[in-house]
């Protein structure tokens, strides 16, 4: 796959190998690690923490990294992270988190409990991301998530964009399981012997986790139904063929559901040189977003319409007047769908409104109308 691990791996080495060279300390960047150690300050360098390193918002955050390349007056650093609560934390509170990716569940929950203040005021939105795919991957006798209850499901490290979402899923399904906060990839690996029951991975499909997942395994993808307890906060989408040829039969779908992903930043952040950096950073990646549109990049990028706003959140004032010099809207995504709005609308922040159950059919056959149009 164009957008490998390899790729990962090279982008998140020599961020972390430029923050190493300006440090005084090692910097920890694994999502069970302790915080990052202070760094000296370094001109010019942003730091985006993203997602684990088997995840698509890591894909993300290296193919963004590239845009910085070159003549770029910015080097971008990507970070690894959890793309949750703890990225979250991180951006509000850590020097040298700059912009963080945070999942739309993560978010809500942290706007719950207000991180001991409001959190309204103190993120800001740089951009919606595309819809992130809820994965359940069971062993073969695993036929429904029904057949979980009291079996061991990994959902990933606590506070983790994952681990939110499958608390939230499983909690509006009333489905007792046992959750394990195990990294998704050790997770994997004691699913493939049998271990555990099954893992739950958040992400934009194609996910490089699952796409490496042997033909034959005796491991599925578990279809994630549309219906009651769901429909206030997520939207329904499938996998097929296209998405995970290793996994599903030529012309067969498997449901489940979306959530969203956000592009963060802080709000008054005292740290010297912040707001430059992060204009700097918001006009380039702007500026220059049709390079990753291209066919070789993850094709998430490709569902991203930049106009997005979050209902209850400020917009970041240089992505403001970047769209305000472009009349019309921003950047129109190749496959823009009911998945972002209802996503939106329904799990973002505190202004959020619950949907009668006409908004909800609509969106529904407006989505399915969506879908069938591209040939799903």
């Amino acid at each position: 796959m164009a957008f490998s691990v390899l790729r990962i791996l090279l982008g998140l080495t020599l961020g972390l190998a430029a923050i190493a060279s300006s440090a005084q300390g090692a910097v920890a960047q694994a999502p069970q690690a302790a915080p990052p150690q202070a760094l000296a300050p370094q001109a010019l360098s942003l730091g985006l923490i993203a997602g684990e390193i088997s995840s698509s918002e890591t894909v993300l955050a290296s193919e963004m990294a590239e845009l910085f390349s070159g003549g770029s007056p910015l080097r971008m650093l990507p970070m690894l992270g959890d793309s949750g609560e703890r990225n979250l934390a991180l951006l509000l509170t850590e020097p040298h988190i700059d912009a963080a990716f945070v999942s739309t569940d993560a978010l809500a929950e942290a706007g719950a409990r207000e991180f001991g203040g409001s959190l309204v005021a103190k993120v800001e939105l740089v951009a919606r991301l595309g819809p992130q795919e809820i994965h359940v991957v069971a062993r073969q006798d695993i036929g429904s998530l029904a057949d979980l209850a009291g079996k061991e499901v990994n959902f990933g490290p606590e506070g983790g964009s994952s681990a939110v979402t499958a608390e939230r899923l499983f909690k509006a399904l009333d489905i007792k399981v046992e959750p394990l906060g195990l990294e998704a990839r050790t997770a994997m690996e004691r699913l493939k012997r049998g271990a555990i029951a099954a893992l739950v991975v958040v992400g934009g499909k194609p996910a490089p986790l699952i796409s490496d997942i042997p033909a034959g395994l005796g491991i599925h993808l578990l279809p994630v139904e549309f219906g009651a307890g769901v429909t206030d906060a997520y939207l329904p989408t499938s996998f097929d063929h296209d998405d995970y040829p290793n996994l599903i039969e030529a012309e067969v779908s498997v449901p489940t559901l979306a959530t969203g992903m956000l592009l963060l930043a802080a709000r008054g952040k005292d740290e010297p040189g912040y707001d430059p950096r992060v204009a700097l950073f918001v006009e380039t990646l702007f500026s220059h977003f049709d390079a990753l549109l291209s066919p070789d990049r993850h094709p998430k990028w490709r569902e991203i319409n930049l106009a997005a706003s979050l209902p209850g959140y400020a917009r970041n004032a240089t992505a403001i007047a970047w769209l305000a010099k472009r009349p019309g809207g921003a950047v129109t995504p190749v496959a823009a769908g009911p998945v972002r709005t209802h996503v939106e609308a329904g799990a973002g922040g505190p202004a959020s409104a619950a949907m009668s159950q006409d908004q909800r059919e609509a969106l529904f056959k407006e989505f399915s109308q969506w879908q069938r149009a591209k040939g799903h």
